[in-house]
């Protein structure tokens, strides 16, 4: 017997289905902003824990990378069936590059997932495993419905959602803090892992349950009014992108199967459509309050 935990996120609904065993209330606490009730309408996908005592005899074909420059690291395996010339493809996750903590396998399109997990350690790994689960399968899942999955940290001000790039380290949550102390109005929407959404033709960006280390998980959403790439300098200076370029620094912070040519196709088509409409900024700045009045300027002197 499972039981089933219903959430929405970005106007995608999945569920997560449980052992009866295992209590997930707690591990699944970050979702509950975005509990969604039952109704008709089916979900767009759907992942099943299970826990196993041979975590090994789950992982399908062959080992072909591992992914991040640190924990949680993404493992990838290929299982190609050499007849049909079809791969199927499973992934795990890990806290370290040695062995994996948990394996996830899903159907071709995402619509269908299990994670497992040894059930040894089911109370440590859970929540590890989970989190990672369902944002990959939520990322490649959605791809195809014109929706992002970004690197990247955004601030609310006046109803409009300013987006922050940039490499690990740059400071992406410094400038948002910066908004917030120096910048009245300004809210955080989240941290690490925000959604953007193309609907009606308009681009919005959404709170995810996936905040990082930033214990921000907001349901709401915004009109995307800018999208910011930092970087560290002695100064601070603004300056706009062309759409070539807006589109060039927009697609190395977005996630997506780039191994997989339909899904890096729609990626492609999305990240366009959002750069046509969206001011792309490249900010060179400081950790310091006149870095986020600068962003401010520019940004709302295109939007007004």
């Amino acid at each position: 017997m499972e039981i089933s935990y219903r959430y929405t996120v970005a106007g995608h609904t999945f569920v997560i289905a449980m052992p009866e065993e295992y209590d997930g209330k707690e591990c699944l606490s970050q979702y509950s902003p975005f509990s969604s009730a039952c109704g008709d309408d089916v979900p767009l996908m759907t992942l099943r824990v299970a826990f196993t005592d041979n975590l090994r005899s789950v992982a399908r074909g062959e080992l072909k990378d591992i992914f991040n420059d640190e924990a949680p690291f993404l493992w990838l395996f290929e299982d190609e069936d050499k007849k049909g010339g079809v791969s199927r493809w499973s992934f795990a996750f890990s806290h370290r590059k040695n062995c994996p903590d948990c394996i996830m396998t899903a159907s071709e399109d995402f619509s269908e997932a299990v994670v497992y997990i040894p059930r040894a350690c089911a109370d440590r790994f859970v929540g590890f495993a989970l989190n990672n689960a369902i944002m990959l399968q939520f990322t490649f899942r959605t791809c195809r419905y014109e929706t992002l999955m970004v690197h990247a940290s955004v601030i609310v001000n006046k109803g409009r959602a300013y987006m922050f790039l940039g490499r690990s380290g740059t400071g992406k949550s410094t400038h948002s803090r910066l908004w917030l102390e120096n910048i009245p109005g300004s809210e955080l929407l989240n941290d690490d892992n925000p959604v953007v959404r193309i609907v009606d033709g308009k681009v919005l960006v959404y709170g995810s349950p996936w905040s990082g280390k930033t214990v921000c998980y907001r349901n709401e959403s915004a009109p995307l009014g800018a999208v910011v790439r930092l970087s560290q300098a002695p100064q601070n200076r603004m300056r706009k992108l062309s759409t070539l370029q807006a589109f060039a620094s927009l697609m190395p912070s977005c996630s997506c199967m780039r191994w997989d040519s339909a899904s890096t196709e729609a990626l492609h088509r999305t990240v366009e459509k959002v750069v046509m409409q969206t001011p792309g900024w490249s900010l060179e700045c400081l950790p310091d309050a006149d870095a986020a009045l600068t962003c401010l300027r520019n940004v709302e002197s295109k939007s007004e």
